[in-house]
């Protein structure tokens, strides 16, 4: 683990192992970075909708980071609306605002069991909708509980995953009715209506932004009919990360921020000014010899065409270090400066391998696998072919998460 005066605190998902000392691994997170990301999205949404409400979505643990920390440091920022995947996610985010003496609404962006509805209402979360056959049993159930269930309705304008069909005039009318007369009763106070984009993040003139475009004509038509239908006055967001950046008109009244708050890209198609929130290192463990002609790790697929020098590093696919990311490179910090080196032959649960010859890399130094070039990570994503989001989310939660903060004394 590093050591500094910036350190202020660690966080432990897996709180029943015993802690080492010092760590295999560690995922240093720089809330600096994160204040400094949403500072910059909210500002360039500013420019166009200054009344648009940012969304800070902490699902999976803040996408890997640490929900905790994460959510603290966006209240500190100003931010009084976060998006989860599920109720225990949700109730989690509760206790942290709790404990921060701020209110803030909280949106559960996925399916929960309509009998769990108490605690929905007890813990004042906002519940989605995901069908009309969900609200009638959210509905029955609250009825049943006496008690009273804030929700949002997500709308299906062309992802094809969940809500209220609106994909041609026939849904989008029968979807507007229903969800008009759903503002005349008060057991589910329908606050909101959403929509997710598919393909935001796809090049400019792809077939993918021709989805976008017909994913935002469908929601508007939505939205346009519910004012006409109903003087309830709804809370409507549609843009993601990249929709932010790429709709600027189309903010509505919310839009979420996933993936560029982390300081990572929806795809290769962006480049701005975030910085990576996530920093992934380790230390090596061990440098041998490997003769030519011998292989490195299981089976063989790295033969060796020279004599090298080979560091073993102790992370592995069971941290989070995929197997497909074998080929990739790592930083080493040496102590005559930073080198590049590849990593080589199969990466296993709980180690790999990389090449360290004509380096002056000695065991016990700094490894850096991601975090610092943000480019390395697009890499590891690219030869698991993947995105940069799952690459986070599957650090694991034995890689003990370590804080700093550069402008909180």
């Amino acid at each position: 683990m590093l050591k500094g005066p910036r350190m202020t605190e660690f966080y432990r998902l897996y709180s029943s192992l015993p802690l080492q000392e010092p760590p295999r691994a560690v995922a240093e997170i720089d809330l600096s970075a994160l204040r400094h990301n949403y500072r910059y999205l909210r500002a360039e949404a500013e420019r166009s909708s200054p009344d648009s409400r940012p969304i800070c979505v902490v699902k999976a643990d803040a996408y890997g980071h640490g929900a905790p920390a994460c959510v603290r440091v966006l209240l500190e920022e100003g931010c009084d609306f976060f998006a989860v995947s599920c109720l225990n996610e949700a109730v989690a985010v509760r206790e942290v605002c709790r404990s921060e003496g701020k209110e803030a609404s909280i949106l559960i962006l996925g399916y929960t069991d309509p009998s769990l509805a108490r605690s929905l209402a007890e813990e004042d979360l906002i519940q989605t909708l995901v069908s009309a056959e969900h609200a009638d049993r959210l509905l029955a159930a609250a009825l049943g509980e006496g008690v009273s269930v804030r929700v949002h309705a997500a709308v299906d304008t062309g992802m094809n995953r969940i809500g209220f069909p609106a994909q041609d005039f026939r849904s989008v009318r029968d979807t507007v009715k229903r969800l008009a007369a759903m503002t005349r009763q008060r057991t589910l106070r329908l606050e909101g209506v959403f929509s997710h984009l598919a393909a935001a993040d796809e090049p400019m003139g792809s077939r993918g932004e021709a989805l976008t475009h017909k994913q935002v004509e469908r929601f508007r038509a939505v939205c346009a009919g519910l004012e006409a239908e109903t003087d309830t006055p709804l809370f409507y967001h549609l843009c993601n990360s990249a929709g932010t950046l790429r709709l600027p008109k189309d903010l509505l009244d919310g839009y979420r921020l996933g993936i560029l708050l982390y300081g990572a890209h929806p795809s290769s198609d962006f480049s701005l000014p975030v910085r990576s929130v996530m920093r992934l290192v380790t230390r090596i463990a061990h440098i041998h010899t490997l003769p030519a002609g011998e292989s490195v790790s299981y089976g063989g697929t790295f033969t060796a065409d020279r004599t090298l020098r080979v560091a073993t590093l102790p992370i592995g696919y069971a941290d989070g270090l995929l197997r497909a990311f074998s080929g990739g490179t790592v930083t080493v910090r040496t102590k005559n400066g930073d080198v590049r080196v590849p990593v080589i032959g199969r990466i296993c649960m709980d180690q790999c391998m990389i090449d360290v010859t004509d380096t002056d890399a000695c065991e016990g130094d700094e490894v850096v696998l991601f975090g610092e070039d943000p480019q390395q990570l697009a890499d590891y994503a690219a030869r698991a072919s993947t995105i940069d989001y799952e690459c986070l989310c599957l650090v694991s939660a034995r890689v003990l998460r370590v804080y700093t903060d550069g402008e909180r004394t």
